[in-house]
């Protein structure tokens, strides 16, 4: 039975013989039918292939390209102790060095050359721990040495850094090669930024005296451990640098930048760096001020990004040199005529952001419920009515109206944004009734012409945070002697004990609410009037890809997430 069954089993498919004689028991016809249907089989898995191939690639970054930005000003020193001072430097030490920390558009302060950071209970005592892998651009390994040779330079007198008050009564301590601690006297609610200030490499810089330090080769031809290193460097005739070359560090914490090259070029002021980009000298400028920012942005071949800074343009009054101001419904009459609103929109086009207080939208302690004095241009007439001399009735008397309106004087930076608030300020001050002469002041004298002295009525300037809003330096009495920054000279004791608090807290909750309570003081005392929040103006070439730059604390910020900007592309399956 076996064997029956065995013999007389049905194959499913035909055997490799029986496929071969399939033509010689097909017609014509159907072979014709059968070599079709296979070709239309192989074309239609071909083309199957190829869709799910093209559907699945992708463009990802890829190394290579050139990327050619105007800076305004002129590099000198191109190193961490004295670069706050000049823009150019900045802009150039943010891509050359690495500090202990580095700022990141959404993570705030993140560690940078530090694997991690411990602080005590007391806020006193802020210990770090180095990142093995980190090396400086020759090679050397970044060390507990380095930061404790940067952090004795800073405080060091007679490298003169600019610095030195930001680490007065610090005092560091190196535990090994890889670990250093901090030591307050006193706690530093705001201490963590300073520790975003690039690392020299000791070793480069030891044989350096101190008071040749601004003279040495290594503030044009610096040494860092930044995502960048230095290249080259071209001069004119005059010895003035025209252009500065940087290419990627291949070592660099958390690898190299895509772009191979970037080449600045340098411009006296704003207006020529805006002229170079549209006769594409240059593929992005530093700074696009307000009223070049429309034009700039119908350019084509540029992307035109508004970032807003830690920056707030403030009205202060000034109390000792004119009797009216010691009247607070004077000082509030002026709040209630000022539509901050419809400032921003008629001089900087809409480029910023109307604010109540001192505290920032996003800082820690900002006071989202903060009361608002408001515009209310009849209630500022209402105020100021007592305030006016009525126009004498016997025409022997005539004064004119205009005349007899209270005069004040409205100082500020002599620059074209300034002077066009000053101006939208100057005409709703007066359309409430006062009468206001506006003068205005070269940026390189307003420090030492008005501001330390307390030359002034009515003052518009702008103060900059960093990430961690600290009123202290501007608000507390300690600060109002000539050279500080209390511009308005304020004082009061409740507000000097929150401020304190606040710079002591040992918690976010600590703090924010001593610096909540601050801001309600400061607004009923009304020593001020705070405008608007500035918005940065800068372009970028619109090939440069990846560029992402969020609010941002100094302009150099917008370098913060370079490693991620990208020129060239490659393609790739996921």
């Amino acid at each position: 039975m076996r064997q029956v069954l065995s013999v007389s089993k049905t194959r499913r498919l035909p055997s490799w013989q029986q496929w071969k004689r399939l033509p010689t028991v097909l017609t014509a016809v159907e072979r014709h039918i059968v070599q079709t249907a296979f070709l239309v089989l192989i074309f239609s898995l071909i083309t199957l292939a190829g869709a799910l191939s093209f559907a699945r690639r992708v463009e990802i970054p890829a190394k290579g390209g050139e990327y050619t930005e105007a800076l305004v000003g002129e590099p000198r020193l191109i190193n961490p102790l004295y670069a706050m001072a000049n823009d150019a430097d900045q802009d150039l030490a943010s891509l050359i060095y690495s500090g202990l920390l580095r700022w990141d558009p959404t993570g705030g302060l993140v560690p940078d050359l530090a694997e991690s950071y411990e602080v005590n209970e007391e806020k006193t005592v802020y210990t770090f721990v180095l990142k093995e892998d980190a090396r400086f651009h020759n090679n050397d390994p970044v060390l507990a040495r380095d930061v404790l040779f940067t952090i004795s330079a800073v405080q060091n007198p007679a490298y003169r850094s600019p610095l030195i008050s930001a680490f007065r009564g610090v005092s560091v301590v190196q535990d090994d090669d890889r670990k250093i601690s901090f030591i307050l006297e006193k706690p530093q609610s705001a201490f963590l930024n300073t520790l975003t200030a690039g690392i020299l490499p000791s070793n480069a810089w030891a044989e350096i005296l101190p008071q040749n330090a601004p003279l040495a080769a290594l503030n044009l031809q610096p040494i860092g451990s930044g995502p960048y290193r230095f290249a080259e460097f071209t001069k004119d005739k005059k010895g003035s640098v025209r252009t500065y070359t940087l290419e990627p560090f291949e070592d660099a914490l958390e690898g190299a930048p895509y772009i191979e090259r970037l080449v600045f070029k340098f411009y006296p002021d704003a207006a020529s760096a805006i002229e170079a980009l549209e006769n594409r000298f240059v593929e992005g400028v530093s700074v696009v001020p307000f009223e070049a920012r429309t034009q700039t942005g119908q350019n084509r071949a540029a992307v035109l990004h508004s970032p807003l800074l830690s920056r707030e343009a403030v009205l202060y009054f000034n109390q000792k040199t004119n009797e009216q101001l010691k009247k607070k419904e004077v000082r509030e009459a002026m709040a209630r005529a000022l539509n901050k609103q419809a400032i921003l929109e008629e001089t900087l086009g809409g480029a910023g952001r109307a604010i109540i207080g001192p505290v920032l939208p996003g800082m820690e302690g900002y006071h989202e419920g903060l009361a608002d004095i408001g515009y209310d241009g009849e209630k500022a007439k209402e105020l100021l009515a007592s305030l006016v001399t009525p126009p004498p009735t016997q025409p022997d008397e005539a004064i004119s109206a205009e005349e007899s309106r209270v005069k004040f004087t409205l100082t500020t930076v002599a620059s074209e944004e300034f002077i066009r608030v000053a101006d939208a300020l100057k005409a709703q001050l007066e359309q409430a009734g006062l009468s206001i002469e506006v003068i205005t002041v070269p940026a390189s004298a307003i420090f030492d012409e008005v501001i330390a002295p307390r030359n002034f009525e009515l003052l518009l300037t702008s103060v900059m945070y960093h990430t961690l809003a600290d009123p202290y330096v501007f608000w507390h009495s300690s600060q109002k002697e000539a050279g500080g920054l209390n511009i308005a000279e304020y004082q009061n004791t409740e507000v000097d004990k929150l401020l304190e608090a606040a710079r002591a807290a040992k918690t976010s909750e600590e703090r924010t609410t001593a610096l909540k309570s601050f801001q309600e003081q400061l607004l009923a005392d009304l020593p001020a009037v705070f405008l608007y929040q500035n918005a940065y103006g800068y372009a970028t070439a619109r090939k440069i890809q990846g560029v992402e730059i969020g609010n941002i604390r100094i302009p150099s910020d917008r370098f913060a997430r370079i490693r991620n900007w990208y020129i060239k592309t490659k393609k790739a399956f996921r």
